[in-house]
């Protein structure tokens, strides 16, 4: 008897790749979201949870529910760094220690607190830490940190499909000829040859093509995407692009992403605020438009192009009737490592131990050869 396939899908009730990425920081919201003073509910790996930003300028993240009457702490008061229950008026600090509880005795206070998740903030982007013990080392992404380089666009978008999708093809460089047609205006007209390995901080899949041009990407464990990628709008330039595939549940996720441009166009960053790409796509999926009437310029053109090509497998892709080919061989790279370490956490075992070497230099003249 064969080998029950590996789930990478599914991350809800305890599911071994949601483990897996609870032992890494994730990013959860965008930081331009939350004024002081500003409490959310957000939804991460099928379990809700309460951020809200400071008095003092600092992100928290708690449970969602007040331990009281198990109402969702979001919709109450932010007070200092504190949050009070809109219900009861419970209060908790920001390291989950119950401050005030009206009506109740004043050593009662001491028995209940709620649960506290380490945050911190970073190129744009809130992170939260939802595993046990310490945090690991952050991933750092110092080419993104200079200025020099252009003006930093973080975004997030929400896509109607399972997580492990997105992340898989991230590495599918043959689907850029077919999906995304635009990439032709870069001089980008020849299938590559794919190759893949192995890193000490994940792996890279590397699309050579006939001329002698090469792509990178580079995968940070589990589910980052770091790479240059094409700018739709302008097609002389080129982007440093680092995105995260986060799941909200087992059939929808987040992909947040930071670029740095160097033109950025505001007014395109308008458009984008407007999240009008979930109704383009609609019209897609539903036969009222083709992806060739969707307008070219559209600052999310390859996101509504991804999301009917990675949406058409189906919300949870059937893995097991696939035939796999030689343009496959970084999703199968990624697979063999997720399994491993999936494995090792259902085994008691310690993961691989992830880091970025001091001599990892990412390269951003890719398309020179070609332009």
């Amino acid at each position: 008897m064969s080998a029950a396939p590996v789930d990478f899908a599914r991350v809800e009730n305890g599911a071994l790749a949601g483990k897996l990425l609870t032992m890494f920081w994730q990013p959860i919201a965008l930081s331009r979201d939350y004024d002081p003073g500003k409490a959310r509910r957000i939804k991460i790996l099928g379990e809700h949870f309460t951020l809200y930003r400071g008095e003092s300028g600092e992100m928290h993240l708690t449970q969602d529910r007040c331990p009281h009457r198990g109402t969702s702490l979001a919709y109450g008061w932010v007070e200092g760094d504190s949050i009070r229950c809109r219900y009861h008026g419970w209060k908790f600090d920001c390291a989950g220690k119950g401050e005030e509880f009206p009506a109740e005795t004043a050593t009662y206070a001491t028995k209940v607190c709620i649960k506290t998740f380490p945050t911190r903030e970073y190129l744009g982007l809130v992170f939260g830490y939802f595993g046990e013990g310490e945090p690991p080392v952050f991933w750092e992404f110092s080419e993104l940190e200079d200025e020099s380089r252009g003006e930093l666009f973080a975004l997030a978008v929400e896509l109607p499909y399972n997580y492990f999708q997105r992340i898989e093809n991230d590495h599918d460089e043959v689907h850029a000829h077919y999906t995304h047609k635009f990439m032709a205006s870069f001089g980008i007209s020849q299938l590559p040859k794919i190759s893949a390995r192995e890193t000490e901080y994940g792996m890279v899949s590397v699309a050579t093509r006939p001329d002698g041009s090469r792509f990178e990407a580079h995968c940070f464990m589990p589910n980052i995407l770091y790479r240059e990628v094409p700018i739709p709008q302008d097609t002389t330039k080129m982007a440093i692009h680092l995105a995260y595939r986060v799941p909200i549940d087992d059939v929808s996720m987040l992909s947040f992403t930071v670029n740095r441009i160097s033109s950025y166009d505001k007014e395109a960053a308008r458009v984008v605020d407007s999240d009008d790409y979930v109704e383009l796509t609609r019209r897609v999926t539903s036969g009222e438009i083709t992806l060739d009437e969707v307008d070219p310029s559209h600052p999310l053109l390859p996101v509504i192009q991804d999301t009917v090509s990675i949406g058409g497998q189906g919300i949870i892709a059937d893995r097991e009737n696939e035939n796999l080919g030689q343009s496959d061989i970084g999703l199968a790279m990624l697979r063999r490592i997720w399994a491993r370490e999936m494995k090792a956490i259902s085994n008691g075992e310690p993961l691989k131990q992830w880091y970025r070497p001091q001599d990892f230099a990412f390269n951003m003249h890719a398309l020179e050869a070609i332009r």
